[in-house]
């Protein structure tokens, strides 16, 4: 570790934990400024009229601000960059030679790494960062045995990781809630009793759940409940076609034409009818984690329901013989190559302050877990109180995300291009225009064409 860097960390230590001030500037310290990309992220900071509803800039103002209280030597040009566009900006700015200094590591790109494009932070990250960061946050951002990415956020907003269900209907119907992980058998035995008729004209009026062949996330999350996985070991071809795939496939063929658990349709819906049904009582179960629970709030405010739900966390079912499996992902901040030690370490440490846990804790504001277990510990998530018991929830939560598995495959391989194959062969097998196994033969087969040209 290069000497700069000690001398930075003591003056942190010494300047502001002890003191509880801001690290006293050297005389020589030069002036730098340092620019910072993010796409939008929604969130109040500290002081944020409670009444008014943020754009994504005051976040990123307020930790450049306080970023340069501390550092007063140190000038933050920060820009909010709209997802639409964000890559095609941020690779525009890496041909010009031109890159920002910290970015948000939307879909990062390892080739960056191997090019020397970014630097690596092992060196950066204190013996609390790896015991507090989650080891999943830091394996997401490790190319070739180095870390490269500062872990902010964990998760996503629970699709394809967990479900939510809703307690009243289960209750209703006589139905017990899972306690803890369930099998797939004992899910379809609850979900046989939760698919009923109430108005007795003969057909359902609720059912267990949905399925929606647009919804990527929820549907790898089905796909994966026999072992199936999207890539082979090596990540050099698909193999979804697997004897486990079409099992699963099969299954929710099954699950909707079948046993008639899950409404007819399902090859023309998207993740926001599966929402919908939820909302509205029409599904005792549907998809998320605790900020979808939050989305009730929204779905009240913007008149498309009437009355709002109580909803609890449970894991997706689960083969016995391959146990539970649910999605994880998270994301964070990068920086790219310093030509000098002062501005490199000056941006590591601004990459540092952003996911600190006093600044990490901001995306409680969103419903979101972050990457640090101290600082996931003390959220309360007071927005969503009214609609389930938070604590429980988050454990739960966190639980089922702790068997979870990145379902794209390794960070190292661009799935983007075959997703669309994806869709297609779930909405023929589920509109019984092709069999499970067809579906899934066409999938691999154009996928690995347009991914690895096979």
């Amino acid at each position: 570790m290069k000497i700069v860097r000690i001398g930075l960390a003591l003056a942190l230590l010494f300047g502001l934990f002890a003191f509880g001030t801001a690290p006293v500037q050297a005389q020589d310290e030069p002036e730098i400024t340092l620019t910072w990309w993010m796409n939008p992220w929604r969130i109040r900071p500290p002081g944020f009229p409670a009444d008014q509803t943020p754009t994504g800039e005051e976040y990123v103002r307020y930790i450049a601000e306080e970023f340069q209280a501390l550092y007063p030597n140190v000038t933050v040009v920060t820009e909010v960059v709209p997802n639409a566009g964000f890559n095609e900006k941020i690779n525009t700015a890496i041909f010009a030679g031109n890159p920002p200094d910290v970015l948000r590591d939307l879909n990062l790109n390892p080739d960056w790494a191997r090019e020397g494009l970014l630097e690596p932070i092992d060196d950066y990250l204190t013996e609390d960062d790896w015991n507090d960061f989650f080891d999943y946050a830091l394996e997401n951002g490790r190319i070739d045995g180095l870390h490269y990415v500062w872990p902010w956020s964990n998760s996503n907003n629970g699709m394809g990781s967990t479900l939510l269900l809703n307690p009243a209907v289960f209750a209703e119907r006589g139905v017990a809630l899972p306690n803890g992980h369930w099998t797939i058998e004992e899910f379809l035995e609850a979900a046989e009793q939760l698919t009923f008729d109430r108005s007795g004209d003969g057909r359902p009026d609720v059912y267990a759940v949905t399925f929606a062949a647009q919804d990527q996330l929820n549907m790898l999350g089905w796909l994966h409940r026999f072992g199936a996985t999207l890539l082979n070991e090596d990540a050099t071809e698909f193999v979804l076609n697997s004897p486990e795939g079409v099992q699963a496939l099969q299954l929710l063929v099954d699950m909707v034409h079948e046993y008639r658990i899950a409404p007819s349709g399902a090859e023309g819906m998207g993740v926001y009818d599966t929402i919908s049904n939820l909302h509205t009582g029409r599904a005792a179960m549907g998809y998320g984690g605790i900020y979808e629970i939050g989305r009730i709030t929204r779905s009240l405010a913007d008149g498309l329901i009437d009355e709002a739900i109580e909803v609890v966390i449970a894991p997706f079912p689960h083969d016995p013989e391959v146990g539970p499996v649910a999605y994880r992902t998270s994301g964070g901040f990068v920086v790219f190559r310093q030509d000098d030690d002062y501005r490199r370490d000056m941006a590591m440490e601004l990459a540092r302050f952003i996911t600190n846990r006093e600044n990490v804790a901001l995306l409680e504001d969103l419903l979101y877990l972050t990457a640090r277990r101290s600082v996931n510990e003390q959220l309360r998530f007071e927005e969503v109180q009214a609609y389930a018991d938070v604590g429980p929830n988050v454990e739960i939560y966190l639980d089922a995300i702790s068997y979870g598995i990145p379902y794209f495959g390794p960070l190292e391989v661009n799935v983007g291009p075959a997703m669309d194959y994806f869709t297609a062969a779930i909405q023929s097998a589920l509109s019984l225009q092709a069999t499970p196994q067809q579906a899934l033969d066409d999938f691999v087969r154009n996928a690995n064409r347009v991914v690895f040209g096979n």
